[in-house]
């Protein structure tokens, strides 16, 4: 749904007779990196008293950086927000982190007290915070990674990932046989598209997801780099997110090369021979 839509659809539901309670915006979507416009869901929530939860287990790390996307500044409203730091904040799998404004409301749902719950009552007890009972101890990977790192560690590594997938975007939009497609914090989603093939109808745009969805497969199977994937307008797409504080502008400078040549020898392997071009057999 448009953004412009919301807030009909919200008094719409209400005139029949249901009864909306919770509103997720994306702090960073998972496919691109896409921020939704936070601050004007927040304020539609209040009006409503709806539930304001953000999706921020990829992206919202990069909240604390001082020249974050203007729609991150809606986080602060937020009732809830997920944060993942097995993700942009370097952890091993798996850490998976919510936070939540109002913390009797945790405990209003959650807190159970079996007769042989013999605990101090002032301490923190996480079983009263969410349905798990027994865990281990998780948080710590994370705590050490805060102390080694610091706040400017994190903002110094950050904001380099979101530079590298910026220089990538630029390299691929250089490259005569690659389409740049979107560019969001730190993933750049593209596809590899063969000269003879950047025009035409719906069938040359199939052959382009299929030629594209075995350049991923081969890409990885390289051990050079890794690619993901995502779905960009309908169309299957290359996507680069980049995670990982030892990637260096060398590797982000070699991926456009391989990817190319990886491409051009699967396009000689398998284009149609009914399509324009190489053909299968040449």
């Amino acid at each position: 749904m448009q953004f412009a839509g919301f807030r009909q659809q919200i008094e719409a539901d209400l005139a029949s007779g249901d009864r909306p309670f919770l509103v997720v915006g994306s702090a960073g979507t998972v496919s691109t990196g896409a921020v939704d416009p936070l601050h004007d869901l927040a304020v539609i929530c209040r009006e409503f008293n709806l539930w304001f939860h953000v999706d921020g287990a990829y992206g919202a790390p990069a909240a604390m950086l001082p020249d974050a996307p203007a729609e991150f500044s809606g986080l602060v409203e937020a009732d809830s927000i997920a944060v993942d730091p097995h993700k942009w904040l370097y952890a091993p799998l798996e850490a998976g982190c919510a936070l939540v404004r109002n913390r009797q409301m945790l405990r209003d749902a959650f807190a159970y007290h079996p007769p042989y719950y013999h605990f101090e009552t002032e301490a923190i007890n996480y079983y009263d915070l969410g349905p798990q009972n027994s865990r281990g101890f998780r948080a710590l990977k994370v705590w050490l990674a805060l102390q080694q790192a610091g706040r400017q560690g994190y903002m110094q590594t950050i904001s380099d990932d979101i530079r590298l997938a910026a220089d990538l975007y630029q390299l691929i939009a250089q490259s005569p046989q690659l389409e740049a497609l979107t560019q969001s914090l730190s993933i750049t989603t593209f596809r590899f598209v063969p000269r003879d093939l950047q025009t035409g109808g719906e069938e040359i745009q199939q052959y382009l997801d299929q030629l594209n969805n075995e350049l991923l497969t081969r890409v990885q199977n390289t051990g050079e780099a890794y690619l993901s994937n995502a779905i960009v307008r309908g169309r299957f797409a290359l996507r680069a997110c980049i995670v990982n504080f030892r990637t260096t502008q060398a590797d982000i400078e070699a991926l456009p090369p391989l990817v190319v040549r990886l491409g051009n020898a699967i396009d000689s392997e398998m284009r149609p021979t009914h399509l324009p071009g190489r053909r299968k057999d040449s």
